[in-house]
């Protein structure tokens, strides 16, 4: 069983129960064991003009290969109604596997995130439920690399409800 954190991002509809579903749907996944989430943050959109989004952070234990999480993940995805479309564009909802506790590194996914460093809305919920964490490719702590980039406009805006 390994440990995953996953980034969930709505910015499309109801972006809070967007989010609460798509943990929801985690959570009674089957090899899937959310520990703990963080709160909700919203934040600027990377790319094109859109809406803001809300972003929070999943901590789960997974008896899935890091693929098959990967594809329970992109399954979630489209059961909530992303449809394919520009690269960071709007989208009711994103999971992406964030952090593990080893590298993935594979043809269709590499773990970290290989954006995490640089991205606020990603790195503030997961400082916040893995406040130790460190990043295991440049070898430095979450928190330091979070302080570095500043904020982002990232701002903690409410709780994320999940029913396990």
């Amino acid at each position: 069983m390994g440990r995953y954190w996953l980034g969930l991002g709505s910015n499309l509809g109801d972006r809070e129960k967007n989010l609460a579903l798509a943990a929801g749907m985690l959570a009674r996944t089957r090899g899937v064991k959310v520990r703990c989430h963080s709160s909700l943050y919203e934040s600027a959109p990377v790319g094109p003009p859109q809406p803001e989004y809300l972003n929070a952070v999943l901590e789960v234990d997974c008896a899935l290969s890091p693929c098959d999480l990967l594809a329970v993940c992109k399954a979630i995805e489209r059961e909530l109604g992303r449809k394919p479309g520009p690269r960071w564009g709007p989208r009711p909802v994103d999971v992406d596997l964030l952090l593990a506790e080893d590298i993935v590194a594979e043809p269709q996914l590499q773990v970290p995130h290989l954006e995490l460093h640089k991205r606020a809305f990603a790195l503030a919920p997961l400082c916040e439920v893995a406040p130790d964490a460190v990043h295991p490719v440049l070898h430095r702590g979450l928190k330091a690399i979070l302080d570095d980039l500043g904020d982002q406009g990232v701002r903690r805006v409410g709780e994320l409800y999940v029913e396990l």
